[in-house]
């Protein structure tokens, strides 16, 4: 028999490529770190790349919808959308943040919660958003164009549907396809673009509200055929693989579930405790943020709560980053507490030097930014967007404390947080608004997010675990180190190491 001829390893040769192409790009200053190796950036990138899409196509949205609609109708109708976000975000009880943070261990249990936390969602939907169109002329008089049946029903659609798209967005996460978040989100925001114009010929005093029913429609159905034809099976099939390895062959690899070789599975009732302490928390944080619009569009009027509405969409852009980032200190944290310290100070240190250019950018350009929107808005809004800006920087730390807790599993510090800037921004309000007009609402939340962040800074080391806690051994990666009741723990471990792990055990 002739020698066998070996065909030249091409996949090698790729490889290679990819390789280099990654090294060429991860020595790029500032934004090599984000797209080189490391899955904590990448994946957060990716997260804030869908939001920042969402957020930049939504001010298109709202450019084209001030061309084609009234100041008042725009500012009626906002309003009516922020509703339906505050509605459809107490709706999914804060479920998104529970996928995010139990999903990636959820093994075969997977297609099962979800499936029970989009039935808990809608359920709770339909209650809250019929309730509130029966109450419009108490609650809220100036939405009255919603108290027919045509709109009233529009509106509960509009409910339902949102709790769902919060909901799988959390679901795509932990599941690690953020690709699939970005392009759910361009999706949605294109086909509202395109439905605002179509039917501001037909609808021109609810056009604004029936084009983000429709696009919430077509997202809702895109990325369900998705997860539960593709992902979610996908997710079962490589629990299958793992289970099929010995003990001992259970490292992480690329592509294994998160946290699944590291950890047992959650406890019911860990997992409705932990549900139930971030909702609240998550309740105090929608009220902050959605809240507002209407408040001014009752005490001021309809002119000054588009132009609230506008800046807030624009700050919105900012606030993602940190947002973002933070649900990927949980993803990759989850399983593996003692990655914590490190992606926590990689998070404050990498994204915080983008933010610093890109809120001094939006601050010099406030003015051009706001005239995409009218000729009125610069006028109106140049203050109170520079100061919600600002903002966005110490909401950073406020952001990665947030994510620290989530992964430690202190929940209770989740809803300390959230009601501290509840309380302060709706105080602040009350005090600045009659005192600076709209900038008042901009001052008092760029004070809420200063006294919150720095209040955390000074008691960091309850969410800011020890360095040593993720130190790699001498001569081994982080990553390698076993965990666990699966594997044996290294008889290199000094007492202090072991009573450090066995406190971060204690917390999961």
């Amino acid at each position: 028999m002739g020698k066998k001829q070996h065909a030249p390893d091409r996949g090698g040769d790729r490889d290679q490529e990819r390789g280099r192409l990654t090294a060429l790009v991860g020595r790029l200053p500032l934004i090599g770190r984000f797209v080189s190796g490391d899955p904590l950036l990448r994946n957060g990138v990716v997260l804030t790349l869908a939001s920042l899409a969402a957020s930049v196509l939504g001010a298109a949205y709202w450019s084209v919808a001030g061309l084609h609609y009234s100041v008042g109708n725009v500012g009626r109708n906002y309003s009516a959308v922020s509703m339906v976000m505050f509605l459809g975000g107490v709706s999914q009880l804060n479920l998104a943040d529970v996928m995010v943070r139990f999903a990636p261990s959820a093994g075969r249990n997977t297609r099962r919660i979800v499936s029970r936390a989009y039935l808990a969602s809608v359920l709770v939907g339909l209650v809250t958003s019929v309730g509130f169109v029966l109450l419009i002329p108490w609650l809220s008089p100036a939405l009255m164009f919603l108290h027919t049946p045509l709109m009233g029903g529009v509106f509960v659609l509009a409910v339902t549907v949102y709790s769902i798209f919060i909901l799988q967005d959390g679901v795509l996460t932990g599941l690690r396809r953020p690709n699939w978040v970005l392009g759910e989100q361009v999706l949605f925001s294109v086909s509202k673009l395109a439905a605002v114009i179509g039917l501001s010929l037909v609808a021109t005093d609810s056009g604004i509200l029936l084009s983000w029913t429709v696009a919430l429609v077509i997202a809702l159905l895109y990325v369900n055929v998705y997860l539960f034809g593709f992902a979610i099976p996908g997710r079962e099939r490589e629990v299958s693989r793992m289970e099929r390895r010995p003990s001992w062959a259970r490292d992480a690899l690329p592509g294994d579930v998160t946290g699944l070789h590291l950890l047992p599975l959650e406890s019911t009732q860990g997992v409705v405790r932990f549900t139930a302490l971030t909702y609240v928390g998550g309740l105090f944080w929608l009220a902050a943020t959605m809240l507002p619009q209407v408040l001014i569009l009752n005490i001021l009027g309809p002119d000054d709560s588009a132009y609230f509405s506008i800046s807030w969409v624009i700050t919105t852009m900012l606030y993602v980053i940190s947002t973002n980032m933070g649900s990927s200190i949980v993803v990759e944290s989850a399983g593996d507490p003692r990655r914590l310290a490190r992606a926590a100070r990689t998070v404050l240190r990498d994204t915080g030097k983008l933010l610093i250019g890109a809120v001094a950018v939006l601050m010099l350009a406030a003015p051009l930014v706001l005239r995409l929107f009218g000729p009125n808005y610069p006028g109106h809004a140049t203050l109170l967007l520079r100061l919600l800006a600002l903002s966005a920087l110490p909401n950073l730390i406020t952001s990665t404390a947030l994510a620290a807790f989530r992964v430690r599993r202190r929940v209770g510090m989740v809803v300390l947080v959230y009601g501290a800037l509840f309380a302060l921004v709706f105080g602040l309000c009350v005090v600045l608004v009659p005192r600076m007009g709209l900038a008042g609402m901009g001052m008092a939340w760029l004070l809420a997010q200063l006294v919150v962040a720095g209040a955390l800074l000074v008691f960091r080391s309850a969410w800011l675990p020890a360095e040593a806690l993720v130190r790699p051994h001498e001569g081994r990666p982080a990553e390698t180190i076993p965990l666990g009741p699966l594997q044996p723990q290294p008889q290199a471990h000094t007492q202090t190491q072991t009573r450090e792990w066995v406190g971060v055990e204690e917390e999961h």
